[in-house]
Parts: structure tokens; C-alpha cells; sequence
């Protein structure tokens, strides 16, 4: 019995312990955990001595996001999301970032598990270079790592984004499966083809698919499954960039859920839990019962946009694997190795570019080449979602002329050249390489009478378009 005096008054506090370990200080300055379900501890005391090593390649391609729909994603090692990392808790990372983007882009990373000076480790990289550092996994639970290059909303809404487990030592056996919930945002229409992200409406958050896995009804599709009373385990990250995930499993209950995915956060008993942009949790469920569970984020007004999957309960289940690969494939949840180039389930595959002929034009403008004649030498020309607001341009002969080239694309390198015909073999005029949001003016000298071709240089088959000299 303890007594303490507030005010002159004597307050009697009983210490009552009902099954539970008081929380007090360890040796080494933490408190302990204290779930009565696991005894693992909530932080690594010090480096285990383990290194792993890790590399990722940032580049960007096309991967099919929805049925029929492609879209230009900014990736690591070629997937949205990126691969699925797993390491254990206190082992060194020995990190490796190659910048191999295919349209002079800087990227960078931002590791939710590490804790590393974001001046030194997080800065972007340019294009062909690499970087190099370590961090110790401190931390158990499920991360975001992502390319914080700003503007960062493009960065992850374009595709640049992954989950990394942390997994303590004796976690016990589970059958696991890694959710990574995420927002797309395609312009208004495909150019050859292949949409780009539009920014405007990721700054307004208005996505056009919100998504598990890189995919619209990726786990509709092909549900995870599962045995009857068999432990389930997953791993849920919601990469955003910017909306919620009330995330909740349809004819189920959550015995557990750990915020973060961290044992010493506990709640039992949970049907919906809210999972922040760039944060996760783990949540643990047995389901008894054959048949099909529908898991989605309740928020409703985004919920047919594609964020639902199925866990499928059968009792002719394979078995769940022994262990789970060190970098695993997204598009299955995590559970076999990641493979260079995978594709989500249903899809057509990706393209290190977009498709279609250098000779083909951009479907952004409105212009044609009946109806294009000069007007002055005064040139006016925007680039925004990757693609021109015109396909042709006019100017008159043996006049020098300027092009007013607003380039509305943040971080996105454009430029305005001119030649002689749509094979870019001869060119006339070359416009230095602009990085948006910014407004450029180039000063074209006097050109012969002629119909001739231009483009943005770093994305030649996707922005182009007719000059017309008369």
C-alpha cells in the first residue's frame, strides 16, 4: 500500500497487478512490453551484429493499374509498389540506391523504419548515380519507405513507394500476407495509350483508383487464402500519399491489432481500425468458417475504386510457407521472391516506355495541321501531365521567332526541339532541358519554308507534335 498527501489529504492507492507486468524501466532506459500475448521486446537494445543488404533501383515504366488501364509509374526496381523488404529487428541494412530514371528525374529515399540523418541519406540522387548508406532496424513492425524528392505528393503518387518489415525474433508462425494501400491519379486521358499522373488532382485528392497492391481488385481477383482457425497475419501499409484506410474485413473480427506493427501496441477485439498515410499496423484474425471475406478500407466514398480483396477460407488450403523472402513480390502480397519486371495478376505487363512510333503525335493537343499557320513570331506553348496543350506550331519563314514554353510539370525535365522530320536524326534547333514548374522563353533563329517536327527530347514518343514554317 502506498500513500501520498495532495493538499493535506491522505489518497490510499492500491498497486493492484491482474495479470499484467507493471511497465517500468529496463536496464537498457526502456519500458518493456507487457502484452501477455508475446514477450518480444518493442526495441533492438543495440546492432545484432547481422548485415543485409539492400538495393533498390529507381526508374520509371508502364504497369497496368486497373483492367485496360496503363499508366506511367515512377518505381523502384520496376514495380508500384516497390518490392516487399523484410529484415529482423536490429540487423544493419547496408543500403544501395541506383538512380536509373528514364526521364532525368532525381529520386531519393526515406526509410520510415531507420533512423539516419535526412541530410546526409535522404537527399536525391541524379540520374546515374548511386548512394550508399547504413541504419540499424531499431524497431519491429511495418514500414513505408518511399522517395522523398520533392514534391514528394508526386513522387508517391506516381508509384514510389514499398513496404519493409521488421520482423522480431520470435514472432510466432502465421500465415502472412503484406496489403499496401495506395491512391492513383491519371490525367483525363491516355497519350499512345499509357496515362500520366495528374498533379492537379493530387493536390485536390481526388484519385481515380485507390488500390491494394498496385491494382485495382488486385485480391478480388486472386484472394489470398487461408485455412479455417488457421492464425492470419497481415501486414497493412498505407502508402497514400494522402487518404486514410478504415481498414475492415467483412464477416470477420480482429483478435489483435498492433499499430505500427510493433508487439508492444496492442488492441483486441477491433473491427475497423484507421490506418494514417504513411503509417500500417499489423492485424492477427482466425476466421473458423469456410467461404469468402471481403476486406476493404470502409471508407466508402473510396472503396469502389478498387481497395477491396478477398481472403478466401478453405480448408484444402495449401500450406503456409515456412518463411518469407528477404525482398518479396508486392503483386503477391509478399509471399514468393520478387522478381525484376513482375507484373500484377490479370496484367498485360510493363514497358520501359510508352507505346507507340517517334512518328506518332501527342493526343494532348487540340490543334491540327489543316488549320496551323503562323501568327507572329511569338510562340506559345504549355507541357503539363506530360504532354503538350498543342501538336502543332507555326511561324513564319526566314523570320527568327521565340517559343514561350511553360513547362506545368514539378520536377519533370521538358524542353522544345525542332527537326526536320519525325526520325530526330537532323535537328534545327535544340531547347535547353527545363525542370516545372517554370516558364522558359527560347530564341529560335530564322527557318526555310517547310513542314518539320518537334518534341521534348526526354520524352520522345509520348510529346510531340508538327512545325509548320510558312
Amino acid at each position: 500500500m502506498k500513500r501520498f498527501v495532495i493538499g493535506g489529504v491522505f489518497l490510499e492507492v492500491a498497486l493492484l497487478i491482474i495479470g499484467l507486468t507493471w511497465i517500468g524501466p529496463s536496464s537498457g532506459g526502456h519500458a518493456e512490453a507487457t502484452n501477455a500475448t508475446t514477450a518480444v521486446a518493442y526495441k533492438a537494445d543495440h546492432a545484432n551484429g547481422n548485415v543485409v543488404d539492400v538495393s533498390l533501383t529507381a526508374t520509371e515504366t508502364v504497369q497496368e493499374i486497373a483492367p485496360g488501364v496503363k499508366y506511367h509509374v515512377w518505381t523502384f526496381d520496376g514495380t508500384a509498389p516497390g518490392p516487399v523488404i523484410r529484415v529482423h529487428l536490429g540487423d544493419t541494412v547496408h543500403f544501395t540506391l541506383t538512380n536509373a530514371s528514364t526521364i532525368g528525374m532525381q529520386h531519393s529515399i526515406d526509410f520510415h523504419a531507420a533512423m539516419t540523418p535526412w541530410d546526409k541519406n535522404y537527399q536525391p540522387v541524379d540520374p546515374g548515380q548511386t548512394k550508399t548508406f547504413d541504419w540499424v532496424a531499431m524497431y519491429p513492425g511495418v514500414f513505408m519507405y518511399h522517395c522523398g524528392t520533392p514534391p514528394v505528393l508526386q513522387h508517391i503518387a506516381n508509384g514510389m513507394y514499398g513496404a519493409i518489415i521488421v520482423e522480431p525474433d520470435n514472432l510466432p508462425p502465421a500465415r502472412e500476407y503484406v496489403l499496401v494501400a495506395s491512391e492513383f491519379y491519371p490525367g483525363p486521358k491516355p497519350i499512345n495509350g499509357v496515362y500520366e499522373g495528374d498533379y492537379d488532382a493530387m493536390l485536390a485528392a481526388r484519385p481515380t483508383y485507390v488500390v491494394f497492391n498496385g491494382r485495382a481488385d488486385l485480391f478480388k481477383d486472386s484472394p489470398l487464402v487461408a485455412r479455417p482457425n488457421e492464425l492470419i497475419r497481415l501486414w497493412v501499409l498505407d502508402a497514400g500519399p494522402t487518404l486514410t484506410t478504415a481498414f475492415h474485413t467483412i464477416g470477420a473480427m480482429f483478435d489483435s491489432v498492433y499499430p505500427d506493427g510493433n508487439p508492444a501496441n496492442v488492441l483486441h477485439g477491433v473491427q475497423t481500425y484507421n490506418i494514417p498515410p504513411g503509417g500500417a499496423a499489423m492485424f492477427e484474425l482466425r476466421i473458423p468458417d469456410p467461404g469468402l471475406y471481403p476486406f476493404v478500407t470502409h471508407s466508402f466514398a473510396y472503396t469502389g475504386l478498387g481497395s477491396v480483396g478477398l481472403l478466401k477460407i478453405d480448408p484444402q488450403a495449401p500450406a503456409a510457407p515456412a518463411s518469407y523472402p528477404a525482398m518479396g513480390d508486392p503483386f503477391d502480397a509478399g509471399v514468393t521472391a520478387f522478381r525484376s519486371g513482375a507484373t500484377p495478376t490479370g496484367s498485360t505487363g510493363g514497358s520501359t516506355s510508352s507505346t507507340g512510333s517517334s512518328s506518332s503525335t501527342s493526343s494532348g493537343g487540340s490543334s491540327s495541321t489543316a488549320s496551323c499557320t503562323p501568327n507572329g513570331t511569338a510562340l506559345h506553348i504549355a507541357a503539363k501531365n506530360a504532354a503538350f496543350d498543342t501538336d502543332c506550331l507555326a511561324a513564319p519563314a526566314g523570320k527568327p521567332f521565340t517559343i514561350m514554353f511553360d513547362n506545368q510539370d514539378p520536377g519533370v525535365p521538358h524542353n522544345i526541339s525542332i527537326y526536320t522530320d519525325s526520325s530526330a536524326t537532323t535537328a534545327l534547333f535544340k531547347g535547353e532541358l527545363v525542370s516545372g514548374p517554370t516558364m522558359t522563353t527560347y530564341k529560335v533563329p530564322a527557318l526555310k519554308a517547310g513542314t518539320y517536327f518537334f518534341r521534348c527530347d526526354v520524352h520522345p514518343t509520348t510529346m510531340t507534335g508538327t512545325f509548320v514554317v510558312s
